[in-house]
């Protein structure tokens, strides 16, 4: 079998609207929101790594190019789910996603007639909850007879289980697999594969044991005899198993639904009361925001080592339920206003998984931070090299940034003294291996010809091209790997310092000026008045206009004079869509607006030329973007950003085009909308100085901005923002707990030189 692990475009789920509710006493500007969906609907729910994909009529039938299943630790233990009545399907008339872990279908059948041979009209309803738990599924079936005459019904459950590791799904390469087997007991019914240890068991139990229930040719069948008016219930728990001798408790089993319900009811109160919350005057903000937090809460991936308030954000919802360097730590970093402490479980987790031996298979190399962790069958036997695999070049430094950050936001280096070995081995493999041929900048490329072709965020095999649309040579260095090496060093600096290490936090900040110096040299091509997308193994400029010097002015790393001049070029119209910046020029000969990373708009990367532009004090650039964004969103379900849609040019009347196979949720799109929270508040923490810097610039279209319970060191603030007549924006802070001085304005560390040459 060949091994297919390069970046495939994902594919995404949907659910069902939930409209947040809108206080009172702010007002909101009138906005007309228009829903466009991404085609076939998908509803999922989740519970951390588990996680189930049905069509909008809650069935599961593996169509081509659909992710429907039930899975966990990616393996896919439920491939087929379809209930009928007395041999004919069901119409459903209701679906309803009540929370991130429970989801209610409602069916209908009419002119049912009975086993018994009566024809008279009646009317059957079947209603199918489900609530997800940590590797189960929990089902309830109900079915109701609106009739005169006792009805004799047949209700046939038909199951499948072809336990394919997700990456096959993804690819469509499917395995045959012989060593699948099927065992049926009264009230019980157990899918197995094994293959050399590699375990894998869906068990079904049935409650009431007393239920009548019989299984044959992949179906379970439910004879039912139902007078007018009464219920008949079933109650269905999947649990899966991926332990060779593992068997949940009996104790266990079902009816469960009421105890799950609140156990998950609670885990929902207490994300909200522990979360920061917006209140904007702005209609799509506020409820892009309430939908970025559901998706975020959606996302938390569990771990026992963790406590209650500490998580790992998944990368999306379907393909990246996983532990995933880059993704997972600019979703960190994009959520430390709403929760930092997402920021410590993730420092924690990729910690464990830091590389400790070269191998040139797994890109590996000592002290580098890994691109995705897998658990399931094609990892384990080496179809795929992830596990992990760390074909990325930016996940490093960016995990330095992320510990930097936190130190920042938290203030407590004894708390952050535990990743001290992680971030020295993450210098070593910066200066080391980062830097491939020891020019002082970062470059990649992969190690054997299955590797990854591009290892920056453009991760696609096309992600990266030159002007005439073709492969630049390898070693390469995109221009945002050398901002984020320089943004590290320096946001690292002091956290050493604290931990007593002067001559090393002296030494990171020499590095970073060195950097910056020989990247405005090498990187600047004056006769375009922007920066290079990268330097090829030739050391050529790479002068294909992209998106990624936005990235750039994010990091801080331009003087002003040439941050001024990107600026200009990312908004002229090639690259700015009306909804977004586009990854690559509309003149380009490779661009293509439906394409994954070839002239798509992603979300995080236009917030992050955002809050680039604010920095250098492009703030009514930095609107259009903020404000081009929440428009597309307002155009999509539920307000909800999902991971890139198309780069079309926006007309008016118009709304954007979806990208067919994003991920929805997905952290980084749901991040962008926090960060433009904290773009537009101009909120800096420096908890080890003892200040917070809060210096706002609302918008026409948003005067008022309130964010609250905003935990920063071990106060809990709320800031509130409004906009003036005059166009100045004044604010005040609500602080709960005491220490930290509230300062208008930015930081020192925040000033940019204003560069002649």
């Amino acid at each position: 079998m060949s091994t297919p692990y390069r970046e495939i475009a994902s594919l995404s789920s949907a659910r069902v609207p939930m409209v947040p509710a809108i206080p009172e006493r702010r007002r909101l500007q009138r906005t007309t929101l228009v829903t466009v969906s991404r085609g076939p609907t998908l509803v999922s729910i989740n519970h951390g790594s588990t996680f189930l994909v049905t069509s909008q009529d809650g069935a599961i039938e593996s169509p081509a190019g659909q992710p429907h299943g039930l899975y966990a630790e990616d393996t896919r233990f439920l491939s087929g789910h379809r209930v009928d009545l007395n041999g004919r399907p069901l119409e459903c008339i209701a679906t309803g996603r009540m929370s991130i872990r429970q989801a209610r279908w409602t069916y209908m059948a009419t002119e049912v007639a009975s086993l018994a041979g009566r024809s008279r009209e009646s009317r059957v309803t079947v209603t199918l909850d489900r609530v997800m738990g940590a590797r189960r599924l929990h089902e309830d079936l109900l079915v109701h007879c609106y009739g005169r005459e006792p009805m004799q019904l047949m209700l046939t459950l038909h199951l499948e289980c072809d336990f394919a590791d997700l990456f096959e799904v993804r690819t469509e390469r499917w395995q045959r697999r012989l060593q699948m087997t099927t065992a049926w007991s009264p009230g019980a019914l157990e899918a197995s594969y094994d293959r050399d240890g590699f375990t894998r068991r869906t068990l079904v139990r049935i409650t009431p044991q007393s239920t009548m229930a019989t299984y044959a040719n992949g179906a379970l069948r439910f004879p039912i005899d139902l007078a007018p008016g009464k219920e008949w219930k079933v109650c269905l728990q999947y649990d899966l198993i991926t332990k060779p001798r593992a068997r949940p408790s009996l104790a266990a089993a079902c009816p469960v639904t009421s105890s799950v319900i609140d156990r998950g009811e609670r885990l929902r109160r207490h994300w909200h009361r522990t979360v920061a919350r917006a209140r904007p005057s702005d209609l799509r903000l506020l409820m892009a925001f309430e939908q970025a937090v559901d998706d975020f809460s959606a996302l938390r991936l569990y771990d026992h080592d963790f406590s209650q308030d500490v998580w790992l954000p998944a990368a999306g919802i379907p393909w990246y339920v996983a532990v995933f360097g880059r993704d997972s730590i600019i979703a960190s970093l994009q959520a430390l206003p709403v929760h930092p402490l997402f920021a410590i479980g993730t420092l924690q987790k990729l910690a464990q998984w830091q590389a400790t031996v070269d191998d040139p298979v797994r890109d590996a190399q000592p002290g580098k931070i890994c691109h995705e962790m897998r658990v399931g069958e094609w990892a384990q036997f080496k179809t795929i090299p992830h596990s992990p695999y760390y074909g990325t070049a930016d996940a490093t430094p960016l995990y330095l940034l992320l510990l930097g950050e936190a130190y920042r936001w938290l203030g407590n280096s004894e708390l952050l003294h535990r990743f001290r070995r992680t971030a020295e081995r993450c210098l070593e493999w910066i200066d080391r291996y980062g830097d491939q041929d020891g020019d002082g900048f970062q470059e990649y490329a992969p190690r054997t010809p299955q590797g990854y072709r591009n290892q920056c965020w453009r991760d696609a095999e096309d992600g990266v091209l030159d002007e005439n649309g073709d492969y630049p040579p390898h070693p390469i260095g995109t221009c945002e790997m050398q901002a984020y090496v320089y943004a590290a060093k320096r946001a690292v600096a002091d956290l050493f310092a604290a931990w007593g290490d002067q001559e090393l936090a002296m030494r990171l900040r020499r590095d970073a000026t060195e950097l910056r110096e020989r990247f405005l040299d090498a990187y600047w091509i004056e006769s375009q008045g922007t920066l290079a997308f990268a330097l090829d193994g030739s050391k050529r400029q790479v002068g294909t206009a992209t998106s990624n010097p936005g990235h750039c002015l994010w990091m801080g790393i331009l003087d002003n004079r040439r941050a001024q001049l990107v600026a200009d070029r990312l908004m002229q119209s090639d690259l700015f869509s009306g909804w977004g910046l586009r990854t690559l020029s509309s003149r380009h000969p490779a661009y293509d607006p439906h394409s994954y990373q070839r002239g798509s708009v992603w979300p995080h990367d236009t917030m992050f030329a955002a809050a680039g532009m604010r920095r250098y004090g492009r703030v009514e650039d930095a609107w259009k973007l903020i404000n081009s964004l929440l428009a597309a969103a307002a155009s999509f379900e539920k307000v909800q950003v999902p991971e890139l849609f198309a780069g079309l040019r926006r007309r008016s009347p118009d709304v954007p085009v979806p990208y067919e196979h994003a991920n929805v949720p997905q952290a980084w799109a749901a991040g962008a909308v926090f960060h433009a929270v904290r773009t537009l508040l101009g909120l800096v923490p420096d908890v080890p100085g003892g200040k917070v810097y809060v210096d706002p610039v609302l918008p026409p279209w948003c005067p008022e901005l309130r964010l609250e319970n905003v935990r920063i060191g071990d106060q809990r603030l709320t800031i509130n923002a409004s906009r003036q007549a005059d166009g100045r924006s004044v604010f005040d802070v609500e602080s709960h707990g005491g220490g930290l001085e509230v300062v208008g304005g930015s930081p020192a560390w925040m000033d940019v030189e204003d560069g002649s040459g």
